[in-house]
């Protein structure tokens, strides 16, 4: 299994290169400098969520697609082979499927740490997002409207929408989260 700065950078180059793009015509649409792109397509750094974020909405593509692995006819993914996408002090965020096609899905799982948020301004339209809660609860704003969700409820939203997950509690909060391209 390869380093996900590897499967970024081999990622990323098959994607441009796959729509004949070149580094300026990414940095355009992407709003990432063409000189971070290029440290990225060599594996000499490591990309924030952000950045990623900005090359996969500019690519419109979901965001797994950058980090996923090589294709194989099964993916079995044991719990301590989750990939992390995104950690600090508010949530972790795992890759536990990424994006593959025909499904033109990706679960995720969320950790939510206690009183930490995470957010979002909206995906690109055309995305259908689901969460689960595992174990614990949280608060999910969906543009102005606040629904509380406990262990067991789930919700399904248009990604489009701007939303923030919040931990309102002392104990972490679990989720599985996945995400649609409909």
């Amino acid at each position: 299994m390869e380093s996900i700065n590897q499967n970024i950078s081999r990622n990323l180059k098959q994607i441009r290169k796959e729509r004949t793009l070149t580094l300026d015509d990414l940095a355009e649409i992407s709003g990432v400098s063409k000189s971070m792109l290029g440290e990225i397509e060599r594996g000499s750094t490591n990309p924030t969520i952000l950045v990623l974020w900005k090359i996969a909405d500019g690519l419109k593509i979901p965001l797994t697609r950058l980090i996923d692995d090589e294709e194989l006819d099964y993916n079995l993914v044991r719990a301590a082979q989750h990939k992390t996408v995104s950690q600090n002090d508010q949530y972790n965020i795992s890759s536990i499927f990424p994006y593959r096609e025909p499904s033109k899905s990706e679960i995720l799982t969320l950790e939510i740490k206690s009183h930490g948020s995470l957010g979002n301004s909206g995906h690109r339209h055309g995305v259908e997002e689901t969460i689960l809660v595992l174990d614990g609860e949280i608060e999910l704003k969906l543009n102005d409207e606040t629904i509380r969700l406990q262990k067991g409820d789930a919700i399904r939203f248009k990604g489009h929408l701007k939303h923030q997950v919040y931990n309102p509690n002392p104990q972490n909060a679990h989720l599985l989260n996945i995400l649609n391209y409909l």
